[in-house]
């Protein structure tokens, strides 16, 4: 894919039909999320005097940063900008702390930590080693000495840097914002499944700690909150870690629920 992309004519692979050029609701130039990504920068600067351009990151760079932590006088506006970074890159944050506008080709997926066996969702490059800016050309040398980045991609070493059209850079932001929204329509269903397993053994332990009458007739989980102080003291310790894993678990699918409106990040 990299090496369609990287070619003079790497427009000829995202068509669009005339319902598209008319406006249609395909078109990723009238799409509002796109238009909004795409278009940031319009608000500020003449866009004419901005192109997109290829970039190759240092290996290692393109890993998840570390989630950004809420300042103390944090607005409802910063907010939601913090928000709609999660999941970028090194690299995209070190290039957007410099006020410059990149957009790296990503998926996420599920993976399991090899120790603890803990599932988590992670963002990854779909072209590993690059991402794109859109800058003027004064700015290259900004870039180049931005952590993360290597160098501009040439098509040879006697010619610049290959320029991407917005066109072609829409329709690759499109194509990834509608497969992020699937992702994150399907996340409710993938958390239910990887919790099942947990959510069984749980209760199979709170249930071995009262009598097979008793909890029969309720709920493991009322029961247990409700003959909490009638435990031993180890028995109520072990009962008490059991139903704060439960309830971290019910909090997870809260917030999962609570995110599902928020099918867009910056990221």
């Amino acid at each position: 894919m990299l090496g369609v992309l990287l070619h003079p004519e790497a427009s000829a692979r995202f068509p669009q039909s005339e319902e598209g050029r008319g406006g249609g609701a395909n078109d990723p130039e009238q799409h509002p999320i796109i238009t909004e990504r795409a278009g940031s920068k319009a608000r500020e600067m003449n866009m004419a005097d901005t192109h997109w351009y290829a970039v190759r990151t240092v290996p290692g760079s393109q890993r998840m940063a570390t989630v950004l932590e809420p300042a103390n006088d944090e607005t409802e506006a910063d907010r939601v900008k913090r928000e709609r970074r999660k999941g970028e890159s090194i690299v995209e944050r070190n290039i957007r702390n410099e006020g410059i506008e990149v957009y790296m080709p990503s998926f996420w997926a599920i993976t399991q930590h090899q120790r603890t066996n803990k599932m988590s969702e992670r963002r990854f490059p779909l072209l590993v080693g690059y991402a794109f800016v859109n800058i003027e050309q004064r700015d290259f040398e900004r870039v180049r000495n931005i952590d993360g980045v290597l160098a501009f991609i040439r098509p040879s070493f006697d010619r610049g840097p290959i320029v991407f059209r917005d066109t072609d850079i829409g329709s690759l932001m499109f194509a990834d914002f509608q497969t992020q929204q699937q992702w994150e329509r399907e996340r409710e269903q993938r958390l239910v499944l990887s919790q099942a397993h947990r959510r069984n053994a749980l209760n199979k332990r709170l249930g071995l700690v009262f009598p097979k009458g008793r909890r029969k007739k309720v709920p493991l989980r009322m029961l247990a909150e409700a003959a909490i102080d009638e435990l031993s003291a180890a028995s109520r310790q072990h009962v008490l870690s059991i139903l704060s894993e439960l309830r971290k678990m019910d909090e997870e699918m809260d917030s999962c629920r609570a995110s599902s409106t928020s099918l867009y990040s910056v990221a």
